[in-house]
């Protein structure tokens, strides 16, 4: 067909995603996302996968070992398998631009669009990861100075929910204790194999930052083992200080005891299922190359791995915060 541009010959034009600036954008993202580098992955590469990703959660043994005696049989028992969905949901954001800029500007327009979109995919994917944590049946509130209070919610519920308690003390070292003494009894696995996790505001983290018993990251952690954000390690957990997503203010009603909120939490937290990882597009230039674009675009999900109702499955996750 003379005259016309089409997808079907590279060299014609059309819609393209550039690979380069896709790289580089996922390893410029890694620094800036606190929430996303601990999920697990669940991969539904490409077309045809359907609109949910599926995972196998695997329960203990139905009945437990023990002593044997010599003339009677193995005990033979099984656990069970169930599946946890996923949604996949389309994300992303574009910045326009003329073909005239890009001719006539001194500088590389992409550079600064990248940016802009890089930390832009940086804010949204991470609040995105960080609100499944949030939404653990588990809280945890600060009565007071030495005292706090676990309530259990609904799956899926965060701090919008007011029940009876307010948050009256911003996180020390004994609630946080409490709540690591929680997941130990609970049985839930260490993050790394040694340590919990713990994901917080700059104003949950303060006062215990004070403890004698906090220890600075930079006095025990090689960097290139360090979690993004890593900021110290305090009673088997490693904290990771986070500035996007986490709210700073939880507390009293009249919002003038600012004091902060933080998940803790061990491995199998929460799960991404991902169709199409996150990448750069370019705009199909119209108006015969006169207008033109970048976009970020990825196709993927989150979800809390273990439910309320899960058998044998208690939290894997403790969300710190106040109920207002």
């Amino acid at each position: 067909m003379a005259g016309l541009q089409y997808w079907a010959t590279t060299t014609q034009g059309g819609h393209f995603t550039n690979n380069r600036l896709s790289q580089q954008l996922r390893h410029a993202l890694v620094p800036i996302m606190k929430f996303r580098q601990f999920v697990d992955v669940k991969e539904g590469w490409g077309k045809g996968v359907g609109d949910t990703v599926f995972f196998n959660k695997i329960t203990k043994v139905d009945t437990a070992g023990g002593k044997l005696t010599e003339t009677n049989v193995m005990p033979e028992n099984q656990y069970s398998i169930s599946r946890g969905t996923i949604v996949i949901t389309e994300y992303g954001n574009s910045v326009p631009y003329t073909g005239k800029l890009e001719a006539l500007s001194e500088f590389n327009v992409q550079d600064p669009t990248m940016k802009v979109l890089r930390n832009d995919m940086a804010e949204v994917l991470d609040k995105e990861a960080g609100r499944e944590f949030k939404r653990t049946m588990t809280k945890y509130i600060c009565t007071s100075t030495t005292a706090g209070s676990f309530e259990t919610r609904a799956d899926a519920t965060t701090s919008t929910l007011a029940t009876t308690n307010l948050a009256k003390s911003s996180p020390k070292a004994f609630h946080f204790k409490e709540v690591i003494d929680a997941l130990k009894k609970n049985n839930i696995p260490k993050y790394d194999g040694e340590n919990y996790v713990c994901i917080a505001s700059v104003t949950a983290l303060r006062k215990l930052k004070d403890d004698t018993e906090w220890l600075d990251a930079a006095k025990y952690g090689d960097p290139e083992r360090l979690f993004n954000g890593e900021v110290g390690r305090f009673y088997g957990c490693r904290f990771i200080e986070e500035t996007n997503y986490l709210v700073n203010t939880l507390g009293s009603s009249s919002g003038t005891n600012a004091l902060g909120e933080a998940v803790v939490f061990g491995a199998e937290s929460v799960i991404e299922g991902i169709a199409i990882p996150e990448e750069i597009r370019a705009k199909v230039p119209t108006d015969y190359g006169r207008s033109k674009g970048l976009a970020w675009y990825a196709l993927l999900g989150y979800k809390k791995m273990w439910k309320a109702d899960d058998t044998d499955q208690l939290s894997h996750i403790i969300h710190i915060t106040s109920t207002k």
